[in-house]
C-alpha cells in the first residue's frame, strides 16, 4: 500500500470509501467532482482510501486510490489500523469516511476534524452508530425522517439527498437505449441489478430464471453479473431471450431499457430507479436492514421473500410492477450541497 505525501498547501481531505460493492465509490466520485467544480484545482488536496471493488471502481474512473489491499467484506480491525496509519503519515486537515465507521475513533486519537457520509442510521447500540459521537459532522445522503436519528447526533446532521451519479440517459431515452442494447422496441425488458450481493451469498438465479421462463415472448431480460459473470453466462447458454453483462458504466442505460428492474434490495439501485420512473421487484434475503427500510417506503418498489417465493408468484409480480405508473422522482443535485458543506469545513479548520 503506497502512502503518497500530501503537498503543502493547498487544504488537506483524506477521504475513505467503503470498498464494498460500487455503491459508495461512485457517489464518493460524485462528491469530488463538485467539490473540484467548486475552486481552482489546486485549492484542495483529495486522497482517496478504499479497497475491493470500491478501489477499482474508483481507479477506472481514473482517480488516484490508495488501495489499503483489503476483501470486499472489509475488516473492522484492519480499517481502524489502517485508518490511523494513514491519518498519521498524510496529517488531514479533514477526514471524510463514507460508511467506513472504524475511521471516526482512528481520526479523533490524531486530533483530526472528521465528517461522516452515510445514508441510513442503525439501532445505537450497533458499534457503527457508536462509532458516530467521534465524527464533527454528519452528511446524510438521504431525506430527514426516513431513519430515526441518534440523539447525540442532535445539531451535526445535515441532509442532503441521495447523491446519485450522472446520468446520460433517462426514461424519454428508453427506444434509444433498447437499439444500442439490440432489443426489441416492443418487448418486455426487465434489467437484473444484483449489486454487491453475490450469488453465494443471496441466491435468485434459478428462481428468476424460471420465473422468466414463465413469461410470453417477446421478451429480454438484461443481466449484470459482476463476479457472477461467467456462471450465469452459462446457465443461460443458448437461450436467445437473456443478456448476462458484467458491468456498464452506463448502468441507466440498462435501467431505461427495462419496463421493470429485479434487485436484491440493494439501496442505492432503488434510488436510482426511482429517479428513473423505473418499477422494480426486490427479492430479500433478510440481509441488510437497513436498505430493507429503505425499500419499504419506496412506492416504486415491491420486496418479496425469496424463502417461499416460486417462479409463478414472481412472474406475476414482475407483470403488476409492469403495470403500476412509476412517475420520476427528481432530486436535486446532493453531490453539490456535499461538497460546499465540506469545502466549509475546510475553510473552518484552516
Amino acid at each position: 500500500m503506497p502512502f503518497p505525501q500530501l503537498d503543502a498547501g493547498p487544504r488537506k481531505l483524506l477521504y475513505f470509501s467503503r470498498g464494498r460493492g460500487r455503491g459508495h465509490a461512485i457517489p464518493d466520485l460524485e462528491i469530488w467532482l463538485e467539490l473540484a467544480a467548486l475552486g481552482e484545482p489546486s485549492d484542495v488536496q483529495v486522497r482517496f482510501a478504499s479497497y475491493g471493488t470500491g478501489a477499482r471502481t474508483l481507479e477506472e474512473a481514473g482517480h488516484p486510490v490508495i488501495d489499503v489491499d483489503l476483501p470486499d467484506e472489509g475488516s473492522i480491525t484492519a480499517v481502524t489500523v489502517l485508518a490511523g496509519k494513514l491519518i498519521r503519515w498524510l496529517q488531514p486537515d479533514l477526514v471524510v469516511s463514507h460508511e467506513e465507521f472504524p475511521v471516526f475513533p482512528a481520526a479523533r486519537i490524531f486530533d483530526v476534524p472528521a465528517a461522516a457520509v452515510l445514508g441510513f442510521f442503525g439501532p445505537p447500540e450497533w458499534l457503527s452508530m457508536r462509532s458516530l459521537r467521534f465524527a464533527d459532522r454528519v452528511i446524510f445522503t438521504d431525506r430527514a425522517g426516513l431513519y430515526p436519528e441518534p440523539p447525540d447526533l442532535a445539531g451535526r446532521v445535515d441532509y442532503v439527498g441521495p447523491v446519485l451519479r450522472r446520468f446520460a440517459y433517462a426514461r424519454r431515452d428508453r427506444a434509444k437505449a433498447r437499439r444500442e442494447l439490440g432489443i426489441a422496441a416492443h418487448a418486455f425488458v426487465a434489467a437484473m441489478l444484483p449489486g454487491s450481493w453475490s450469488e453465494a451469498e443471496a441466491p435468485v438465479a434459478e428462481l428468476v430464471l424460471a420465473a422468466w421462463a414463465a413469461l410470453p415472448a417477446p421478451k429480454h431480460l438484461l443481466w449484470v453479473a459482476g463476479a457472477n459473470t461467467e456462471a450465469m453466462t452459462a446457465s443461460v447458454s443458448g437461450r436467445c431471450d437473456v443478456t448476462v453483462v458484467r458491468f456498464d458504466p452506463r448502468i441507466e442505460r440498462i435501467m431505461v431499457a427495462a419496463d421493470v428492474a429485479i434487485t436484491k434490495v440493494n439501496r442505492l439501485s432503488l434510488i436510482e430507479l426511482e429517479h428513473l420512473g423505473v418499477p422494480s421487484v426486490s427479492l430479500s434475503h433478510g440481509l441488510n436492514p437497513m436498505d430493507e427500510h429503505r425499500a419499504a417506503r419506496l412506492a416504486s418498489n415491491r420486496t418479496l421473500p425469496v424463502a417461499k417465493l416460486t417462479p409463478g408468484q414472481l412472474a406475476a409480480a414482475l407483470l403488476q410492477q409492469w403495470q403500476t405508473p412509476a412517475p420520476p422522482i427528481r432530486y436535486r443535485n446532493a453531490a453539490r450541497a456535499a461538497a460546499r458543506r465540506l469545502r466549509g469545513w475546510l475553510r473552518r479548520e484552516a
